[in-house]
């Protein structure tokens, strides 16, 4: 059974209504890494709708972070005075031009557009405007009030002993609006206040103004340190079900600390963690804080939605993806997609029991049984002057193009055209010779390869049907004392001067047919 499925099932035993969440803090272009979670979280809140559960699905932007670090691509000199502030006062990069508010609606902006677009739409929370609203208020409380427990905790789990003085709070200052730099000294139970400093030498990213002052910790004037925060979500949103990445999983991590906080300070059991391993792009981990790998929307401008959903859910959770967008990595992902269609159809055997779950998790709207044009071989033809690619494929296919075989080769091809100018290898690029260099090329070859050549051309002339010239080459290779490797190297030749290339038969009936013999009998 398909992993999420497991998780859906054993979620509608309990009889409960599920919450799935899922958040990200928005500290720069967001990497393709990050949309990982999203789509985890996604397959799994279908997954649960589908078993006739009721699910919501929420994702946390986590905009009342502080601003603790710099991509390399902003100017240090800007935004030096704002290192320490939150990220939602923090001005966009393009100082609102594009109507975003702030510089986290700035990143997030261009992270939800994507995901939406891979069809996980989660309702939306910023943290900024829970804690402002009161939302973490008894969280605050709670937490303050058992600050030693918490203490306690951060030993215990992951031996990351806490000063006895140390409370799990960040004051945002009064004076300069630096909530990074300051440290709560105390905590008065009676007037629910807390007094604190704004340290100059916190931390080693900002620093702070000096200020001293005591303050009530609600409505926004303060906030949770992220393990600490972690929990108090889990309990503000009633959350049944969270995965989190590898990194925040090992024993004695982030993950391990949240949910002990939970048990024991909350007195709740955490919701099921669902742990998944890293997107790496090239064997590289990627980092938005420090503007290290690619963005997600870059890998969205290169596959079709489903495409890259297809990539996301393929995987089982705790298997790392290592995508590589360059070279043949996108033809294969084609075609293993279209393999994936072909079983869902029940047109070829499933080696794999879950392919069809992952190929219908992998669709926006219902997938309908079509024809589907490889990728490469849509690449390879619109590489050739004078080509019909919708004539092209509806000869392969057989009959007609329907409209949406129509509007599917026609995003292949787009798509094809980015691959081909920026990843592709050299060699699925494409050019005709001319006349004078396929001459040069055809003199070169062994006597019996042209005159195989040359029969094959007055044959072609005269016939359209592949399987019937694929029995002839067949022939001819036996009647002129060659191999077919020859014989397809030979034509590889003279067509576009390199021995390989797409499959030579569509290649060479996607050509005008009289340019296609001529130049197979050396006349063309």
């Amino acid at each position: 059974m398909f992993w999420a499925d497991q998780i859906a099932r054993a979620a509608a035993a309990t009889g409960k209504p599920q919450v799935v969440e899922d958040e990200k803090t928005p500290s720069g272009r967001v990497h393709v890494g990050a949309l990982r979670g999203v789509i985890i979280h996604d397959i799994i809140h279908r997954a649960l709708l589908d078993a006739g559960v009721k699910s919501v699905y929420y994702y946390g932007v986590d905009d009342f972070d502080p601003m603790d670090s710099l991509p390399i691509y902003l100017d240090k000199k800007k935004y030096a005075e704002f290192m320490g502030k939150p990220l939602c006062v923090v001005p966009a990069p393009d100082d609102g031009a594009s109507g975003a508010k702030n510089y986290a609606d700035y990143y997030f902006r261009e992270f939800q557009e994507v995901f939406e677009r891979l069809g996980a739409k989660p309702k939306i929370y910023w943290g900024s405007d829970y804690y402002k609203r009161g939302k973490y208020d008894e969280a605050i409380k709670l937490t303050l009030e058992n600050a030693a427990k918490i203490r306690e905790i951060y030993e215990r789990v992951s031996g990351g002993a806490k000063d006895a003085d140390w409370f799990p709070l960040s004051v945002v200052c009064e004076q300069c609006g630096r909530i990074g730099t300051t440290k709560v000294t105390s905590y008065d139970p009676e007037t629910q206040t807390v007094e604190y400093k704004c340290l100059a030498n916190y931390v080693s990213w900002a620093k702070g103004c000096g200020y001293e002052g005591r303050v009530s910790p609600f409505g926004g004037r303060a906030k949770l340190p992220w393990k600490v925060e972690w929990p108090a979500k889990f309990f503000i949103l009633g959350v049944t079900i969270e995965g989190a990445g590898k990194d925040h999983s090992t024993t004695g991590g982030s993950r391990d600390v949240a949910e002990a906080i939970y048990r024991e300070v909350y007195k709740r059991e955490p919701p099921v963690n669902v742990p998944y391993e890293f997107f790496l792009i090239g064997g590289k981990k990627m980092s938005s804080s420090k503007g290290l790998g690619v963005s997600a929307s870059e890998v969205a401008a290169l596959l079709p939605p489903e495409l890259l959903r297809f990539l996301m859910t393929k995987y089982k959770p705790a298997s790392a993806i290592d995508f590589d967008p360059s070279g043949e990595t996108i033809p294969r992902l084609f075609d293993q997609f279209d393999e994936a269609a072909a079983v869902y159809f029940k047109e070829k055997e499933a080696r794999d029991p879950d392919v069809p779950r992952i190929y219908a998790l992998s669709h926006l709207i219902e997938t309908k049984k079509m024809f589907r044009p490889q990728f490469s071989f849509v690449a390879a033809v619109s590489q050739i002057p004078g080509a019909d690619a919708e004539t092209v494929f509806a000869k392969q296919k057989g009959s007609a193009l329907t409209s949406d075989e129509k509007k599917l080769l026609a995003e292949r091809a787009g798509y094809a055209r980015v691959w081909l100018e920026k990843l592709a290898p050299e060699e699925a690029k494409l050019r005709i010779l001319t006349r004078e260099e396929a001459v040069k090329r055809f003199h070169s070859l062994d006597l019996n390869a042209k005159a195989a050549l040359a029969d094959f051309g007055e044959f072609f002339a005269l016939h359209d049907d592949a399987d019937a010239q694929a029995e002839e080459i067949k022939r001819l290779c036996a009647a002129h004392g060659i191999k077919i490797q020859e014989f397809f190297a030979a034509a590889y030749g003279v067509f576009i001067g390199r021995e390989r290339g797409p499959k030579l038969l569509p290649l060479l009936n996607a050509l005008e047919r009289g340019f296609a013999a001529a130049r197979l009998k050396n006349v063309g």
